[in-house]
């Protein structure tokens, strides 16, 4: 069974699954149930599993909870690449249901549909009331159909258009007209003052395939997660530069996250005072976050440590807010300064009471280097083995720290990452091997 970091549901397994997808509606005492199981039984994709997803679907009931399963039984089909469920799916492209359409389009993409009736059906929906003409223009994106190109260009410059809807025609038309003047209405999505439509930026980006846009990408006040997803999707193979672009450099920027490399958006009434700072750490949006630690930089170090300090409890029982709290302490320590406090913290981040995908473990690894050789050493065999650090991003951190140290037998170190099963981890081991 494969694992899920972030899957907080109970678990069940396979056959349990399948029994409860096989029930019919009256015999389910709690029909959150239903999602329940098509949720795990996407952790066994085998043609059994297959099966109890196509013939779940086939029914049609008004109960929430059941269209919620529905959605995400299709989604998990078109998830196992299930090529037969085409002709099922695209049955529900004229459903009142919304979201439920929505949910196949975004599928038969997927899927990689070539049936010409089915993509004149999705094409018909963009001339249709719909409220996610977003996803049509992607899924047309991605199938590479150019029929509808007109309108995509219309929509692209409607000012009744959402801003994802721009964005995705914008990506429509470089991806499939190769039109690259359209590149900087892209750049330019990547500075909307809300973090979402920034968010469908990146997506966007992703999906007109242009590593040009890489440079400004990795500058804007988003999650590192989605910049590095951008460079994976991008980045085709095991080549370093591209035009003056370098793949290597790219990472390390992101994963040092340094916020004065940050482009960060004018905020209005943006205090500047310690108290304030420090509560927009814990905000959800990184714009805010990335401006505070900008801010802070320009206190006393001691009087930001005692501050961290007083609201690490707090920060604890967020993990947006730990990333932030532990940047900020990385940049203190950069200063030299740091209590013996840091290094508990750093450990308790490290240890098995987090998921190794959460985004603050890199910066605790990078702290580590920094403040205990005997301890990040002890530990090198760990981080070099993906069994116990999964997250590439965490292989990776710990040679990025190797990278910087002055001693000799870091080259052997290295070569413990030259075999590893992600292709920049492996970039990064042969930068310092060689």
């Amino acid at each position: 069974m494969k694992s899920n970091p972030f899957n907080n549901l109970p678990k069940i397994n396979k056959r349990d699954a399948i029994n409860i997808l096989r029930k019919p509606i009256s015999e389910v005492k709690i029909l959150a149930d239903y999602y329940k199981a098509v949720f795990q039984l996407a952790n066994y994709p085998c043609e059994e599993s297959e099966i109890i997803l196509l013939e779940f679907i086939k029914f049609d009931y008004e109960k929430l909870e059941y269209k919620i399963a529905k959605r995400k039984a299709i989604e998990v089909l078109a998830i196992f690449g299930c090529k037969r469920a085409i002709p099922i799916i695209a049955d529900f492209l004229k459903n009142d249901d919304d979201y439920l359409v929505e949910t196949a389009i975004w599928s038969l993409g997927k899927l990689k549909c070539d049936d010409n009736d089915i993509i004149n059906v999705i094409c018909e929906i963009l001339y249709k009331k719909f409220n996610n003409k977003r996803v049509v223009i992607q899924t047309l994106t991605n199938l590479g159909v150019k029929k509808e190109i007109d309108k995509i260009r219309s929509l692209a410059t409607d000012t009744q258009s959402s801003n994802g809807v721009k964005g995705a025609s914008l990506a429509a038309l470089i991806k499939l007209c190769g039109e690259e003047d359209k590149l900087n209405d892209l750049k330019d999505l990547l500075s909307l003052s809300n973090q979402n439509d920034r968010h469908c930026a990146v997506q966007d980006i992703i999906n007109a395939g242009h590593l040009s846009v890489l440079p400004s990408l990795i500058k804007a006040p988003i999650s590192p997660s989605f910049k590095l997803q951008a460079i994976e999707s991008l980045w085709i193979g095991d080549v370093v530069f591209w035009k003056n672009i370098n793949l290597v450099n790219c990472i390390d920027s992101v994963i040092i996250d340094d916020p004065k490399k940050i482009n960060t958006l004018k905020i209005k009434n943006f205090k500047k005072d310690l108290v304030f700072l420090i509560d927009q750490l814990f905000h959800t949006d990184f714009n805010r976050c990335y401006q505070s630690m900008k801010e802070l930089e320009k206190f006393p170090s001691d009087e930001v440590l005692y501050y961290l300090n007083n609201n690490w409890d707090r920060a604890k029982s967020d993990y947006g807010a730990i990333y932030f709290f532990i940047n900020t302490y990385k940049i203190l320590l950069s200063k030299q300064l740091y209590d013996q406090s840091l290094l508990e913290k750093v450990e308790f981040l490290l240890s098995d009471n987090w998921s190794n995908y959460m985004k603050f473990k890199s910066s605790a690894i990078q702290i580590l280097g920094c403040l205990n050789d005997t301890k990040f050493y002890n530990n090198i065999n760990q981080f070099s083995d993906d069994r116990y650090t999964p997250y590439w991003k965490n292989r990776y951190t710990a040679l990025l720290v190797l990278q910087n140290k002055q001693i000799h037998i870091k080259k052997d170190f290295a070569k413990l990452f030259l075999k590893d099963s992600n292709r920049f981890v492996r970039l990064k081991a042969k930068e310092i091997c060689s």
